[in-house]
């Protein structure tokens, strides 16, 4: 068991290295390689099956690294039956166009974050509460305890698509291009970037903010030209994104834990032979351990990149916001009659 351990750790070691390398490549070289999915060194033959994997994340970002790691334990584990083609960095659309394929089939599998799923089920938005978990292990508690089960349970029966893990996405900061942000205060009027999902926005609206909708895609050019002042995401994506190459002020704010589920069509993973179904969500467990050690760590490496790279980080009291969103709770325990689902969630 001590041998596995540090197997693992030397593991996620060598993808952070390799990460954190891919972060500096430069964007010229990156939108080369994201003509074509990455599909490895796999053999191929008449009996292989495909499946297709399409998700809006950089490349060689820990989601990405995490997913292609995925992919290499499906295709050991089935003896080279199933190979898993990847398609990063929205070659397929972006997050939204992406999760409409995988609902009609045309998409076999995607990364998806509980947000956009929110539009299917609107029950995911509830994973978005600013301030729902205090630290990660809350959140992972809270994700695969009895209430994520509810939600992965509801999206199945609904949409025919089944979440296979609960990812982490990190705890959220708020990166600004001309304003530093210390209080509560200086939220008043700020254009910030908002995913395309209410929670987001009545967030914002909570905190005095004029909240902006724009796909994950668009965010580098909207703060660059001034369309948003600021957006919030965790330190990683910002950093493999780089956005702190158009923007100067990160606060510390950690007001949303963001999940990312592994989320497959449920009519396609019914096709397949129950030991390959085996195998799949096998290598879910183990790539949902290594995805989760590699982004915190990983995480908090961007972090100190940006800060190296003249961002200037400011700590700031999470007390006042999180007073301020206490109205956005209650909606949505309200509308969504919700208490239940909240309480085991939070544990």
């Amino acid at each position: 068991m001590k041998s596995k351990r540090v197997l693992s750790m030397c593991m996620v070691l060598l993808m952070l290295a390799l990460l954190l390398s891919g972060c500096n490549k430069p964007p010229e070289k990156q939108e080369e390689s994201a003509t074509k999915s990455e599909t490895g060194t796999t053999t191929r033959t008449d009996e292989t099956i495909v499946l297709k994997l399409a998700h809006h994340n950089p490349i060689d970002g820990a989601y990405d690294v995490s997913i292609k790691h995925f992919a290499n334990l499906v295709n050991q584990k089935t003896d080279g039956k199933v190979v898993i083609d990847i398609y990063p960095a929205a070659q397929l659309g972006g997050e939204r166009d992406v999760l409409e394929g995988l609902k009609l089939g045309t998409i076999d599998m995607t990364l998806n974050t509980s947000a956009l799923i929110m539009n299917l089920t609107p029950e995911f938005g509830l994973l978005d509460l600013p301030f729902l978990f205090e630290d990660y292990e809350h959140a992972r508690a809270g994700l695969e305890g009895e209430g994520g089960q509810m939600l992965a349970d509801k999206l199945l029966d609904d949409h025919g698509i089944r979440m296979l893990a609960s990812w982490c996405s990190g705890f959220r900061v708020m990166l600004t291009t001309h304003k530093e942000i210390k209080t509560l205060e200086d939220f008043k009027g700020l254009k910030m970037r908002a995913p395309e999902t209410p929670v987001y926005i009545d967030m914002f609206v909570a905190l005095g903010a004029n909240p902006t909708p724009i796909p994950f895609g668009e965010v580098y050019t909207a703060l660059q030209t001034g369309v948003v002042e600021g957006v919030e995401v965790a330190a990683e994506p910002i950093y493999t994104s780089k956005f702190h190459e158009v923007g100067k002020y990160i606060t510390r704010t950690n007001h949303i834990f963001s999940t990312m589920c592994p989320l497959i069509n449920e009519a396609k993973f019914q096709s397949l032979s129950p030991d390959i179904q085996e195998a799949i969500l096998e290598a879910m467990v183990e790539a949902t351990d290594f995805e989760w050690e590699l982004f915190i760590e990983s995480d908090a490496k961007a972090m100190q990149a940006m800060v190296d790279a003249g961002c200037i980080l400011t700590e700031i009291d999470r007390e006042p916001l999180s007073k301020a969103c206490e109205s956005v709770h209650a909606k949505y325990e309200t509308e969504y009659n919700a208490s239940e689902l909240l309480a085991k969630l939070k544990g």
